[in-house]
């Protein structure tokens, strides 16, 4: 695991290199700071879930910002898991980074956001609302065997309320990254499949 996850940090190093992507290069390094512990399974590194849903990111065909959205991906659990200021975000990085990595944050302070409210607030800003779909994508992809059954249902049940929609009302909002969202959209519906067929198989 560890050997997988060193290859994925340089391989994206170098590709931000590549790029000229030097914000998202300190965003990298500002990410890699604070997730330096193991996800819930208590072995892969916990910033192996950023660096997937970059490189997924570079994947999609006409992702606007491009650059914007790799550091908010980066950045997007940093408030929640970490208390970090919307202030030290917007000092560090772009404002329309800060703002993004806020729609992001369902949880800061002890105050959550109400669901409808937050999905709804997603829909509306380009990189958020396409970083939010990535993420849920990840976590789908690495919680069989981790989640108990009834949370992998509630995590399927969750992309047909509120996920879908929103990246369907994201891509009438911004277009010019329709193709990007359809990828995202059709990534979540087959796993929503998987995941059921798979449910319904271990229960019979």
């Amino acid at each position: 695991m560890r050997k997988d996850f060193n290859k994925l940090k340089i391989a994206l190093e170098w590709r931000l290199i590549g790029a000229k992507y030097f914000l998202a290069l300190k965003a990298f390094e500002f990410a890699k700071k604070y997730h330096s512990w193991t996800r819930k399974d208590g072995v892969t590194p916990e910033l192996q879930h950023q660096l997937e849903i970059c490189h997924y990111l570079l994947t999609l065909k006409n992702l606007q910002n491009e650059e914007s959205v790799i550091v908010a991906a980066l950045l997007h659990d940093v408030r929640e898991d970490y208390d970090i200021s919307h202030d030290v975000i917007e000092k560090d990085f772009w404002k329309e980074i800060a703002d993004a990595v806020e729609l992001l944050t369902k949880k800061f302070g002890g105050i959550s956001k109400n669901y409808e409210f937050y999905f709804s607030e997603l829909a509306k800003n380009p990189i958020a609302s396409i970083v939010k779909g990535t993420d849920r994508i990840n976590n789908i992809s690495s919680m069989v065997g981790v989640f108990t059954l009834e949370k992998q249902s509630s995590y399927i049940d969750e992309v047909e309320k509120y996920f879908l929609p929103m990246l369907k009302q994201a891509r009438k909002n911004f277009p010019e990254q329709v193709d990007a969202y359809l990828n995202v959209e059709t990534m979540l519906n087959q796993q929503v499949s998987d995941i059921r067929n798979f449910l319904k198989y271990i229960q019979k």
